[in-house]
C-alpha cells in the first residue's frame, strides 16, 4: 500500500508541472544560477601565494584590488574575483591596510578577509642597543621571519642606499621601537618600518643640529650606539658622550668594551685580555679613533646625548658594579686605577671572580 501511495505521489507531482510548464525555467535558472555562484565563490587561490601579505591602498576600487591580486599572482581571474565580491554585496566594503591571507583558500575567504576578518598582528618591542643579528632572532621567535635573511638583507651595501642610509649597512639604523607586525612579514618590509622610523625621529630639524657639530649622521651614529651600549642610566648618557668627545680630541685610543662586544662570537660576556687582541677595525683598543660603523642600535635617548654632550674633562671611566649600574668618572689615571680597584673589591662582594684574564 506504501509503495502505490508513493507512486501516486509522484504521479501527481509530474502531473502538476506538465499541467504547468512555466515553473520549469525559473527552477532550471535557479538550480543553474545556485551551482555558478557557488563555484565561484569556491574558487580556490594560487596554493604558493596563500600566506602572502597584501597590503590595499586607501581609495582603491574594486578593480583595482582585484588587478592587484592578480599581479601578485594570488588569483587568476579578476572578472571572476570582482563578481565573487559583488555575488556577496561586497564590492564596496574592502578595507585599507595590510592582511595576511593564512586563511584564506578561495574567493569567498579572501573577500572575508578583506572586509569583515579582524587583522591580527604582533606587538614586538625592540630594546634599545640590540645588534641587527640579535634583532634578526627576536624577530624569527615572535613572527617566524628568517633571521638568516633578515641578517643578509640588512647587510646588504645595495639595499642600504636604496634605504637613503650612507653607509654600508643598516647597522645603527634600525630604530628601536615598538612595531606591530603580521606574521609572515618580509625582511624588506620590516627593515623598511624600521628604517623609516629612524627618519622620523632623526628627522630634518635633528640633521641640522648634527650639521652644527661638524660631524656627519654616520658618526654621530657610531658614537650613539657606544653610549648605548656603556649607559643603562639617562642621566649618564650625556657624560659618556663627553668622555669619548674628550678622548678623540686628544687623540687617545676610545678603549671602549661595545666594540670589543660587537667583535666576540659569543657576546655578550665580561671581556678578557685576550679579546683585546683581535685583529678588527672595530677594536678601539688597537686602533684610534671612531670604528668604521655602529655596533649597535641606538636609542633616542643615545643619539641626543651624542649631539648634546655635556661639558666634562672626564677621559676615564669604570663600572661601580653594584645595584645603581653606574660609572665612575675620572680626569686623570691615577683616580681611574684607583675607581678600579674598588671595583675589584665591590666584585669580591658580589662573589664575583676578579680573575686578572678579565679586564675590570
Amino acid at each position: 500500500m506504501r509503495s502505490a501511495g508513493k507512486t501516486k505521489n509522484n504521479t501527481s507531482l509530474l502531473g502538476y508541472f506538465r499541467k504547468h510548464p512555466v515553473f520549469y525555467p525559473p527552477l532550471i535558472i535557479l538550480f543553474f544560477g545556485a551551482i555558478v555562484y557557488f563555484a565561484i565563490l569556491a574558487t580556490p587561490l594560487n596554493q604558493r601565494n596563500s600566506k602572502m601579505i597584501v597590503s590595499i591602498l586607501p581609495g582603491a576600487s574594486l578593480y583595482e584590488i582585484a588587478a592587484q591580486l592578480e599581479h601578485q599572482n594570488i588569483i587568476d581571474n579578476q572578472v571572476r574575483f570582482t563578481l565573487a565580491a559583488r555575488m556577496m554585496l561586497k564590492g564596496k566594503s574592502m578595507r585599507a591596510g595590510r592582511f595576511n591571507l593564512k586563511r584564506a583558500a578561495n574567493y569567498y575567504e579572501l573577500i572575508k578577509t578583506l572586509c569583515d576578518w579582524d587583522i591580527e598582528t604582533v606587538r614586538v618591542t625592540i630594546p634599545e642597543g640590540l645588534r641587527a643579528r640579535e634583532i634578526a632572532l627576536l624577530l624569527q621567535k615572535r613572527i617566524g621571519v628568517s633571521a638568516d635573511g633578515f641578517v643578509q638583507k640588512a647587510m646588504d651595501r645595495n639595499f642600504t642606499h636604496e634605504m637613503g642610509i650612507e653607509a654600508d649597512n643598516l647597522e645603527g639604523y634600525l630604530f628601536p621601537d615598538s612595531y606591530d607586525f603580521l606574521e609572515g612579514d618580509s625582511p624588506e618590509y620590516i627593515i623598511h618600518r624600521m628604517v623609516s622610523r629612524f627618519k622620523e625621529v632623526v628627522n630634518d630639524s635633528v640633521r641640522a643640529e648634527i650639521r652644527q657639530t661638524g660631524r656627519s649622521l654616520h658618526e654621530i651614529i657610531i658614537l650613539a650606539s657606544i653610549v648605548e651600549g656603556e649607559c643603562q642610566v639617562n642621566f649618564e648618557r650625556p657624560i659618556v658622550a663627553s668622555l669619548y668627545y674628550n678622548r678623540l680630541r686628544k687623540r687617545m685610543r676610545l678603549e671602549s668594551c661595545p666594540t670589543i662586544q660587537y667583535i666576540i662570537p659569543d657576546s655578550p660576556r665580561r671581556i678578557l685580555r685576550t679579546d683585546l687582541k683581535i685583529n678588527s677595525p672595530y677594536n678601539t683598543y688597537q686602533h684610534y679613533g671612531l670604528p668604521p660603523g655602529p655596533v649597535s642600535n641606538p636609542g633616542w635617548k643615545s643619539i641626543r646625548a651624542t649631539i648634546r654632550p655635556a661639558k666634562t674633562k672626564y677621559l676615564f671611566m669604570v663600572a661601580n658594579g653594584d645595584s645603581t649600574h653606574t660609572h665612575t668618572f675620572s680626569i686623570n689615571y691615577d683616580d681611574h686605577l684607583t675607581a678600579k680597584k674598588k671595583l675589584q673589591k665591590q666584585r669580591q662582594l658580589n662573589k664575583q671572580s676578579t680573575d686578572k684574564d678579565y679586564i675590570n
